[in-house]
């Protein structure tokens, strides 16, 4: 695992599911950069407590899935703000959620 594997694998599923900037001082490219490097630094770390690859792999999944939640919680706050009903649906069906 390398911080340019993670950003490609990062780049690829952003093509389906582009990251919503807005008007941070942040493109996605330093976006990614950023959190492919905090990811392989976090591996080094676990490597370094002796964890191996299926204990190391379950902490990221954990790490992401963490991840996941908070970002969903965020665009409900966000949408429930905005009191704009149909970009929250529009959101609920884009990630399938709520049949």
């Amino acid at each position: 695992m390398t911080p340019q594997s993670i950003e490609s694998l990062m780049a690829d599923i952003e093509a389906e599911d582009p990251l919503d900037i807005g008007d941070l001082a942040l493109d996605e490219a330093e976006a990614r950069r950023l959190m492919a490097n905090h990811f392989c630094e976090i591996d080094q770390r676990l490597v370094e407590h002796g964890l191996d690859a299926e204990a190391r792999l379950e902490v990221m999944a954990a790490i992401a899935a963490h991840t996941m939640a908070e970002n969903l919680v965020l665009h409900i706050d966000r949408l429930r703000r905005d009191n704009d009903r149909d970009a929250f649906q529009a959101w609920m069906r884009r990630h399938r959620i709520g049949g």
